[in-house]
């Protein structure tokens, strides 16, 4: 029996993206091939494994940081580009460009941090939407 037709459904099952017709006839699939429902088992395990190694706190050892910025402070030759130096100098001109932004206390923030919350806050809004639109779909009650 040609599997692929299947197969090529397994992760959408699993991430509960398919209809209900879908998964009636998926599942009826599943009932007597043992060769999908082996697949089906090892791709749950994979993610189960993979979704417990995201939630592992890692973190580096000690010091780390700081030998990593040492070794390239001492790569970089003097008056040589580096990716720092290139980041650090558009930065600055962004900042130069843009201003800054008074705060109470005559402490300033620059326009491009408040950009940038702007930009990460919008970012997260999308994320929540999606999650609510899917969480929709999936209870249509």
């Amino acid at each position: 029996m040609d599997c692929s037709y299947f197969r090529a459904r397994l992760n959408q099952f699993v991430d509960g993206e398919l209809g209900y017709l879908d998964v009636a006839e998926l599942q009826g699939h599943l009932s007597f091939c043992a060769h999908c429902s082996a697949e089906l088992s090892q791709l749950s395990e994979l993610r189960g494994a993979l979704a417990a190694w995201g939630e592992a706190e890692l973190a580096p050892p000690p010091g780390f940081a700081e030998r990593v910025a040492a070794a390239a402070a001492l790569e970089a030759k003097p008056g040589e580009v580096t990716i720092g130096r290139v980041v650090e100098d558009v930065l600055d001109t962004l900042d130069d460009a843009l201003g800054r932004i008074p705060l109470p206390g005559g402490r300033t923030i620059p326009v491009k941090n408040v950009l940038g919350y702007g930009l990460a806050a919008t970012a997260v809004l999308i994320q929540v939407e999606r999650y609510l639109r899917r969480a929709r779909e999936l209870n249509p009650s």
